[in-house]
């Protein structure tokens, strides 16, 4: 379908659609279904050239710099990118009324990303029937920063930081995390890093994770490995879980008024991944 058939629904698309030469060589689809009391609705955009890449996937509509950030990775390195669409008005969740993901009990509102789960088959099948053999999945957030009481207005969680050793006057790396080394500016904020999951019961993550994960910090990163019991709802976790088979990496980057300097730190965080953690052929490894 041509992109302009979405402008009026969608404003990630409205908001980029006049840039010369934006959504040139990805074709445009759409995808309506209804699961559990909501109305969701996912837009597609493959690479005409090289649609077999990774997967790339912004679950949550408000987060406009892992938009744009997706939409060069799909252009740069090939594949499928995954946006949801909340409506014009670009809602963090979805409304409706009904079960979300691993949530007990119904809701009027569901985070798409805590919406991964045999639950909800569709939406889950939705994303995961794109990805494509041995490529990874790779999911672009763009986050407010990171707690509170940093000193910089975090309202969230999402941090290189052990957050109690910060309110103690440490600074140290949260459980599972590495600090970047002699990281560029545009890098060095704690709210900024790439992360892969792996199962607690493992105890740690494997020698292929582990290396991937220092050589990102060693490119001037900051890295988490996320620590999975039971699943929170998550792509991570629900691949961590149920498809340990798929490469699964996340970039988050602090958000920023300008949204190229956010979406520029995505690129970075993609780059590393790929050249760190992805064999020859773009085949994630063993």
């Amino acid at each position: 379908m041509p992109v302009e058939a979405l402008q009026d629904i969608d404003d990630d698309v409205r908001r980029n659609i006049e840039k010369p030469k934006f959504f040139d060589g990805i074709n445009v689809s759409e995808y309506r279904f209804s699961e559990n009391g909501f109305d969701w609705h996912l837009v597609r955009f493959v690479s005409n050239e090289r649609p077999k890449g990774p997967l790339w996937i912004v679950p949550h509509d408000d987060e406009n710099a892992a938009f744009d950030a997706m939409i060069a990775a799909v252009k740069a390195h090939g594949g499928v990118g995954i946006a949801v669409n909340s409506g014009p008005g670009s809602a963090r969740r979805q409304s409706g009324n009904g079960i979300c993901g691993v949530r007990s009990g119904t809701t009027t509102s569901c985070d798409p990303n805590r919406n991964f789960d045999a639950k909800t088959p569709f939406f889950t099948s939705a994303f995961l029937s794109h990805a494509a053999a041995s490529q990874p999945v790779i999911a672009l957030h763009t986050n407010s920063p990171g707690f509170s009481g940093d000193g910089n207005g975090g309202r969230g969680e999402i941090t290189i930081y052990d957050i109690a050793a910060f309110k103690r006057g440490e600074i140290n790396p949260r459980h599972g995390g590495t600090f970047a080394v002699n990281p560029a500016a545009e890098m060095a904020n704690a709210d900024t890093l790439g992360l892969t999951a792996f199962l607690a019961r493992e105890g740690k993550p494997d020698d292929t994770k582990s290396k991937c994960g220092q050589a990102i910090a060693n490119d001037g990163i900051h890295f988490w490995h996320e620590r999975v019991l039971k699943s929170d709802g998550s792509m991570s976790n629900y691949l961590a879980l149920n498809r340990p088979d798929i490469a699964y990496f996340n970039a988050e980057s602090r958000s920023e008024a300008d949204l190229a300097i956010a979406a520029a730190r995505h690129q970075i965080m993609v780059a590393a991944y790929l050249k760190n953690c992805v064999a020859s052929g773009d085949k994630p490894t063993p």
